[in-house]
């Protein structure tokens, strides 16, 4: 008897070394547990539900629109939309550009908007008013204006075109990254026509 119960007591004295020293017990069925370097508390099934860490960084804009950048030049060639068109849906930030007087050295009229190197794609939508003849063609050429590395000028790289008529839009689309502006060059038909850009959106780079 003597030597038995020197045996259960080595092993009581076992369990209770696992116990405080490892920090190892039993647990009762149904009992939460929160696994290391995870808080909260228990859901009602019993399972502790992990507290959520800090929030995530919020990221720039997906895009802006082309108007809320400055314009480098051009911008005595922008003119208010034409009454009949105000208050149109979808206008509220057109951007409207006179056309050419289609005469020596007034074959196209342009407005540059500043970029800086910090976008990269401009999608846009291409309009056309022409009181004269609906049918008369528009043009939207986009250029990348890339300053040369030495500062010796400004390269212009032609990046996309669409032509327009009234009702009968026309989807530009134009890859800008790196450029240190975009150009906006518009051609007309005839010179009372008027270009309306609409749903112009830039993406950072």
């Amino acid at each position: 008897m003597t030597t038995a119960a020197a045996i259960v007591g080595v092993v009581i004295a076992g369990l209770a070394l696992l116990r405080d020293y490892f920090g190892w017990e039993r647990e009762e069925p149904g009992t939460a547990h929160t696994p290391a370097g995870v808080t909260g508390a228990p859901s009602p099934d019993g399972v502790a539900a992990p507290t959520t860490g800090p929030a995530a960084p919020t990221s720039g804009p997906a895009w802006v629109h082309l108007d809320s950048l400055p314009v480098a030049s051009g911008a005595g060639n922008t003119v208010d939309l034409p009454r009949a068109l105000r208050g149109t849906a979808g206008l509220d930030r057109a951007v409207a550009v006179r056309c050419p007087e289609n005469v020596s050295g007034d074959k196209q009229r342009e407005v540059t908007y500043e970029l800086r190197r910090r976008y990269q794609d401009l999608t846009l939508t291409v309009r056309a008013h022409s009181p004269e003849d609906p049918q008369a063609p528009v043009r939207v050429t986009a250029y990348a204006a890339v300053r040369r590395p030495d500062d010796s000028g400004v390269d212009r790289l032609k990046r996309a075109l669409v032509d327009a008529r009234e009702g009968a839009p026309g989807k530009l689309a134009a890859d800008v990254a790196g450029a240190d502006g975009v150009i906006l060059s518009v051609e007309c038909q005839f010179p009372d026509s008027i270009v309306i850009l609409t749903d112009t959106r830039i993406t950072p780079a």
